[in-house]
This record gives structure tokens, sequence and C-alpha cells, in this order.
């Protein structure tokens, strides 16, 4: 048990110590996604916009550990997307959308994207333009947001996607945040990370080496309550 505490203390420690190496300026701008090149630098990555579509197999009844959900309409292939509601709580009211819609329509609040469960969210091309070669380290994020003072790992979701030549795609789920970093959520392609503050109103996020295989990655800032987008950011990793 002691030394159980003793690895733990140890591993906050280094993730401290980390943090406190970074110096760079935080982004010039809110919703900035940047990737650490350096203690020192960073670079900007790609924000893209992509559509909500039916699952590419069937929906699956999903277990517990994903918690409630929105309703899926099934007349047409239209989706169900949540009224606005608070971060966590229980959605309420469904407004129908036709077919696949952008994210940023369909994510409208913070419920929008929950109101997407069990579909696919789509993206144009089999590649992010931004990519590197994993090198073995942890791979580090700086994200500028309107203030820090919310749990990173509520605010974020980081998914592997399931890609091919033409076509990015991931199945949006919702489940709480103590689940990240399970074998259910690493199976559904949802990637292991921790978060801190950094700065006046940026988050640096940190993908331990082990969960970095080589693919398609997106960043999901998901508590935003009135925003009219969800910004996403893309990388690759070679």
């Amino acid at each position: 048990m002691k030394k159980s505490i003793f690895a733990i203390a140890m591993m906050l420690t280094a993730v401290s110590a980390s943090a406190q190496e970074v110096k760079v300026a935080e982004p010039e701008f809110i919703n900035s996604y940047c990737i650490l090149t350096s203690d020192s630098t960073f670079a900007t990555l790609p924000k893209e916009s992509g559509v909500i579509g039916k699952h590419e197999n069937k929906v699956k009844k999903w277990s517990k550990w994903i918690g409630s959900a929105a309703d899926i309409v099934g007349a047409g292939g239209m989706i169900g997307a949540a009224t606005a509601g608070p971060v966590g709580g229980v959605i309420n009211g469904v407004r129908v959308m036709g077919g696949a819609a952008g994210v940023a329509n369909a994510a409208g609040t913070v419920s929008g994207l929950a109101g997407s469960s069990g579909m696919d969210i789509i993206f144009k091309g089999g590649h992010s333009s931004y990519s590197f070669k994993a090198d073995g380290n942890n791979v580090r994020l700086l994200i500028k947001g309107e203030n820090n003072e919310t749990d990173p790992m509520d605010c974020y979701r980081i998914v592997r996607f399931k890609d091919s030549k033409k076509e990015r795609r991931i199945q949006w789920i919702e489940f709480e945040s103590a689940l990240i970093g399970s074998d259910e959520t690493k199976k559904a392609g949802y990637v292991q990370f921790e978060g801190h503050k950094y700065g006046n109103q940026s988050y640096l996020l940190s993908i331990p080496a082990s969960e970095m295989e080589k693919g398609e990655y997106g960043i999901f800032y998901m508590s935003i309550i009135t925003a009219t987008t969800i910004p996403v950011g893309t990388f690759s990793v070679k």
C-alpha cells in the first residue's frame, strides 16, 4: 500500500515538474489548439469542422458506463440534438435535424454534441494537414480557453479516428471523465490524457507516449454552453 502511494506521489511530482519546465507564451486567440515542439515553442494545429451522420455499423446498445444520451430519431436518418442544459446534467428536449449536419450547427450548446451520441462525426480527407513522427515522448497540447477554471478532463476529449483514404470518423459517445483511460473508452477510440492549468486562461494537456499509435487524432472541446461552433483540432502521427 505504501509503495502504491509513493508511486502515485512520484508520478504527480513528475507531471508537475514537466508543466513547470514549459516556458512558452499562451496562444494569441481563444480556442487555439497548439502542440509543443519544445519547452519554449509550439505549432498551431489546424481546426476542422465535420458532419454528423449515421454510424457506419448498426448503432450498438452501449453499456451503462456511457451514461444517458439523447434519443436517436430513426426516421430518414435523422438525429436528435438536445437543447441547452447544464454540463454533465440530464439533457431535456430534442430538436430534429435532417441527414448529416455540420458539427457547428449540431453543437450550438454543450448538449448539442451530447445529442450526437451513437452517431459518427466525420471529417473529409484521410489526413490532417499537420503531421509528425512519434519519437517515444509524451505529446503536449496547449489550448487557450475563455478561462481555465474548469477541470480540463471535463472539457476535452482526445480521439483516435478510424480513417480511410477519403475520411476520418469517430463514433461519439458520452461518458464521465473518470472513465478516461479505461479499457472501454480506449477501445472506442478515446485517448487517455492528463490536463493542468497553464498561464492565465490556458490548459496544458499531456498524452502518454504509450498512447501514441500511428494514426489520425482530433481534440474536441465539449464544454461550451453558449457557443455556436465546436472547433476540432487535428493532427497525424506517422
